[in-house]
C-alpha cells in the first residue's frame, strides 16, 4: 500500500498520495492484500481517500476487484433504501431528522454480509457524517449482568410487513419507513418468501391477504471466526420503538398509527416471551453512543469494514 499515506486509528485513513487510475490503485492494493487485510482485521474499518471514483459503477468495480467475497443482496432487510445494481444500494432513505443508532448490518438474520462498503458520491455541505463504533468495545462496556441475561434468554425479533395498505402508502409518502414484503424480499412470489424464511429459520405467518408476521430467535453475541473475540451483535435497540429512538412526538404518532399490534413494523422480546425492559434498551443505546465516532465524508471516499467489528449507520 505504498501509494497511500496510512493513518492508523479507528478508522484507518488511507489517503492516495498522487493521481492514479483506478486500475493502478487496485493493482497496488492486491499486491499488498495481506497488509490491507491485517489493517482491516486489527482496526475494523478503512477509509480510502482521494480515489478517482465518481459513480456507483466505479464503486461496484472497486469492490469486485478487491475479491473479498461475493456481492450480497439486501433480501430480508427492512431499512428504506433503493437498489441501484446488484449488491449496490442507497445507504438509507429515512428522513434526515430520524436518529439511527449504531448497529451491524442485518445482525438480526442468520446470514449477514462479512464486508460492508460505503461510497460518498456527493460530499455533504454540512454534517452528513456516518457514525461507526467498535462492537468489541461495546461488549466490554455493557453491564455484564445485562450481557449474561441477554445471552441466557436470547432475543426474539418480530416484524410485520404488508402487501397493500393505503395507510402505509400514505405514511411512506411523507416519510419512507415501513416497507412492504414485496420490497423486503424483492419479489412478488409468496413461495420465494416462504423459501427464504425456511432457509433462515424464520417463522412466517400469513395474516389474511395483506400482512405477514416474521418471528425468529438469535443470540445477542458473535464470536469472530479468526480472532475469537466476542462482540455485541444484534439489533434489539432498533426493534424496540421507544421515545429515545424515535423522539417523543414520533413515538406518540407511532403508537397511534400502530395501535393494532399485528401491523407494527417491529417488536422485540426475550425468547421466552418476557419483555426486554426499557432500562436495558436505554443502557444499550447509551453505551453505543459512548462508543461512537463520527466520520465526515469527502467526495470519492470509500469506507470498507468488517461487519462484525464496527457498527455503523
Amino acid at each position: 500500500m505504498d501509494i497511500f499515506d496510512i493513518h492508523e486509528s479507528f478508522p484507518v485513513v488511507a489517503t492516495l498520495r498522487k493521481k492514479l487510475t483506478l486500475a493502478s490503485i487496485l493493482e497496488n492494493l492486491l499486491a499488498y492484500k495481506q497488509e490491507f487485510e491485517t489493517l482491516l482485521l486489527t482496526y475494523g474499518a478503512i477509509i480510502f481517500r482521494n480515489l478517482p471514483v465518481t459513480e456507483a459503477s466505479q464503486f461496484a468495480y472497486f469492490i469486485e476487484k478487491l475479491s473479498l467475497g461475493k456481492f450480497f443482496s439486501y433480501v430480508g432487510g427492512d431499512s428504506p433504501r433503493s437498489k441501484l445494481m446488484d449488491g449496490i444500494y442507497t445507504s438509507t432513505e429515512a428522513p434526515p431528522k430520524i436518529y439511527i443508532p449504531l448497529h451491524q448490518e442485518l445482525s438480526y438474520l442468520q446470514t449477514y454480509p462479512k464486508h460492508i462498503y460505503f461510497f460518498c458520491e456527493i460530499e455533504p455541505a454540512t454534517r452528513g457524517e456516518t457514525i461507526i463504533g467498535d462492537a468489541r468495545e461495546v461488549y466490554k462496556q455493557l453491564d455484564p449482568k445485562l450481557v449474561a441475561r441477554f445471552q441466557d434468554k436470547k432475543i426474539t425479533y418480530i416484524s410485520h410487513y404488508y402487501q397493500k395498505s393505503k395507510l402505509m402508502d400514505l405514511i411512506n409518502h411523507f416519510a419512507r419507513s415501513h416497507k412492504s414484503w414485496l420490497e423486503v424480499f424483492e419479489t412478488t412470489d409468496p413461495e420465494e418468501v416462504m423459501q427464504f424464511c425456511k432457509k433462515s429459520n424464520i417463522e412466517l405467518h400469513w395474516l389474511g391477504k395483506n400482512w405477514i408476521e416474521l418471528k425468529h430467535t438469535m443470540s445477542p453475541l458473535l464470536q469472530h471466526p479468526i480472532t475469537k473475540e466476542t462482540v455485541w451483535f444484534n439489533q434489539a435497540h432498533l426493534f424496540d420503538f421507544s421515545p429515545k429512538l424515535l423522539g417523543l412526538l414520533r413515538f406518540l404518532a407511532a403508537k397511534l398509527v400502530y395501535f393494532r399490534r399485528l401491523t407494527r413494523l417491529h417488536e422485540v422480546t426475550f425468547a421466552d416471551g418476557d419483555k426486554i425492559s426499557r432500562k436495558d434498551i436505554y443502557h444499550i443505546m447509551d453505551i453505543l453512543d459512548k462508543c461512537t465516532a463520527s466520520i465526515p465524508w469527502k467526495r470519492g471516499d470509500i469506507m470498507h469494514f468488517s461487519d462484525a467489528w464496527p457498527g455503523h449507520v
